[in-house]
């Protein structure tokens, strides 16, 4: 008996064995069918890490995300499926998103047996904070001996500390390049003169100060501005009696609110309140565009500004042709965007662009970049204008299409001809805003050489996130305040009060200031006296009758503040009596 019985066991074993060669891919049933890990470097500062997930399913995924949160079961996924963000497989096959953030990440896959698998993870050596830079002096007989110290409260790492001669605020300038560095702190004997002084983190965070040692100038007087604007002119135009009374007027009103300087279109549409070689004539001086009125409006002007004391600041439009119109025989004949568009050279028909409704300058032609330097250089040669100033009229918002649209084809020949060459390209982002720093460089340069004492200042929308964005404006104001050979001051329009849920002036106005800046440049706040009495932005506008007064308190207490541009003229005139207007005239005039 007891043989059968080995026997029998010996049979059933031999029938397991075999049963098991037969299926060798069935998995036990306490095996995990779907298997998820992640893989990503755990030790190095980081401004960002890649994620790498790694995947074994035994069918095919039926869902695949991840959260930047702690969850603990998969019915944060399943029950809810808005909840994450889906995993696709790059063209290699794997399968990676990005982190900027230190906490908690949380993956979750499910396939088509129904099978899950949840795995969550914590990441730690996320750095987005730059070091502290301090810089002290000592001034000795010949040098100026300045100690540079730096510290990361984020890890106990060095910080790396560089100084270039100059206002080099990026440090992808090459004056960088083979500068010698030191570990946090170090003195320095300097000469007089500005430098720029750079601390960075084990992570690549950064903390720029650019100082000038040496060349004590007494401080000058707070610049106190009003614009005036193409509407505060007629556009049936004047005589040369009517003007003159009209500006007389205007900069006595100016004069009696103890303002010092004028901004005063002179350019608003690709015309000219003077006499050109290069733009017709305004409409808003004789009431027809190309007309002769007979006089000079911006003489006039100039001259009964400086009898006032006032400062005359020329203001101009750069690309703006045409508003509402696209039509060009609606321009003058001698209007250059007519000729371009019109003449029997098709090689020019690409100097004008028509988006949304207007007509504007393309801002990537050099033939265009020239004719508006040219006409900047008229004004500095042929008038005692003290500065010459640009608003927030640069490229317009190009939606999503801004790759393919506007001056998108001089794009695509400039990447061929740079591919052609064997040579790297920029974004079509990058490159618009270097053919927008390139006008503001040329023009700079231009305006200096012929008198160094004339003012080039920008004036761009305070919308700090929308600046900077790769749809729209291309406006490099980080380069213009942080380096020399760009502009003497910048007025960005911070337009909203504490009320504002995107941009309440208090919070724009730091975050401003906090961009490092070449001491040669000078900060102005743009000031929205227009909205005096507005119901918009909660109630502050037209409750609040502190509103603008304890925005130029503000600014002043940053003690970073050179001075306030009004907006505008007829605002302050038809709103005079509003308690607003009142309180904040009585501020600046402390």
């Amino acid at each position: 008996m007891r043989f059968l019985k080995s026997i029998k066991w010996a049979l059933l074993l031999a029938i397991v064995v075999l049963l098991g060669l037969a299926f060798p891919h069935r998995t036990p049933a306490n095996a995990a069918a779907l298997h998820l890990s992640v893989d990503y470097d755990k030790g190095t500062p980081s401004q960002s890490l890649e994620i790498r997930v790694s995947v074994n399913s035994s069918s095919e995924l039926t869902m695949f995300k991840y959260t930047d949160k702690r969850v603990a079961n998969s019915r944060h996924f399943t029950n809810y499926e808005k909840n994450g963000t889906v995993l696709k497989a790059t063209p290699a096959g794997e399968y990676t998103f990005t982190v900027t953030k230190n906490g908690y990440y949380s993956v979750f896959a499910l396939n088509e047996k129904g099978e899950e698998a949840l795995i969550t993870f914590k990441i730690r050596n996320i750095d987005n904070t730059a070091p502290e830079l301090s810089v002290s002096e000592e001034k000795s007989e010949d040098y100026y001996f300045v100690t540079l110290s730096a510290t990361d409260d984020t890890t106990s790492r060095s910080v790396d500390i560089r100084y270039v001669e100059g206002a080099y605020a990026s440090l992808d300038d090459a004056v960088w390049n083979d500068v010698p560095s030191f570990s946090d702190t170090i003195t320095l004997p300097l000469k007089e003169g500005k430098y720029t002084f750079a601390a960075t983190d084990a992570a690549g965070n950064s903390h720029i100060v650019i100082r000038r040692f040496g060349e004590n100038i007494e401080a000058e007087k707070e610049f106190r501005a009003v614009w005036i604007s193409y509407l505060e002119f007629k556009s049936s135009g004047y005589t040369e009696k009517e003007f003159r009374k009209h500006i007389e007027t205007m900069f006595n009103e100016v004069c009696e609110r103890n303002m010092n300087a004028v901004v005063v279109h002179v350019r608003p549409f690709g015309d000219a309140m003077y006499e050109s070689d290069y733009f017709p004539w305004s409409r808003y001086a004789s009431g027809k565009q190309g007309k002769d009125p007979g006089f000079d409006p911006l003489e006039i002007m100039v001259e009964e500004a400086h009898a006032r004391g006032l400062e005359f600041h020329a203001w101009l439009n750069p690309y703006r042709v045409a508003s509402n119109s696209t039509n060009v025989k609606n321009l003058s004949t001698d209007n250059p965007a007519r000729i371009y568009r019109t003449d029997s050279s098709k090689k020019n028909d690409r100097y004008v662009l028509t988006y949304s409704g207007n007509l504007y300058y393309n801002p990537s032609v050099k033939q265009v970049q020239t004719l508006i330097t040219n006409g900047i250089k008229e004004i500095v040669r042929n008038y005692d204008v003290d500065g010459i100033h640009f608003d927030d009229y640069f490229y317009p918002s190009l939606g999503k299409n801004f790759t393919s649209n506007f001056d998108a084809p001089e794009y695509e020949d400039y990447k061929s001809k740079q591919i052609a060459q064997n040579k790297e390209y920029l974004s079509i982002a990058d490159w618009r805003r270097e053919n927008v720093n390139t006008l503001v460089k040329n023009v700079y340069s231009s305006v200096k050489k012929i008198n160094p004492e004339v003012e080039f200042g920008i004036s761009p929308g305070g919308f700090m996130d929308a600046l900077k964005a790769d749809d729209k404006y291309y406006v490099d104001f980080e380069t213009w305040l942080g380096h020399d050979g760009y502009i003497d001051y910048l007025c960005p329009q911070l337009y909203w009060s504490n009320d504002h849920s995107v941009y309440p002036y208090n919070d724009i106005l730091e975050r401003f200031l906090a961009v490092p800046k070449n001491p040669d440049v000078k900060f102005y706040v743009g000031v929205a006296a227009y909205k005096a009495g507005l119901k918009t932005e909660g109630t502050a506008w037209y409750k609040d009758n502190n509103v603008l007064r304890n925005m130029i308190r503000y600014a002043r207490n940053t003690e970073s503040v050179d001075g306030f541009v009004l907006f505008s003229y007829r605002y302050l005139i038809s709103k005079e009596n509003n308690k607003a207007i009142i309180n904040m005239f009585k501020e600046l005039n402390k």
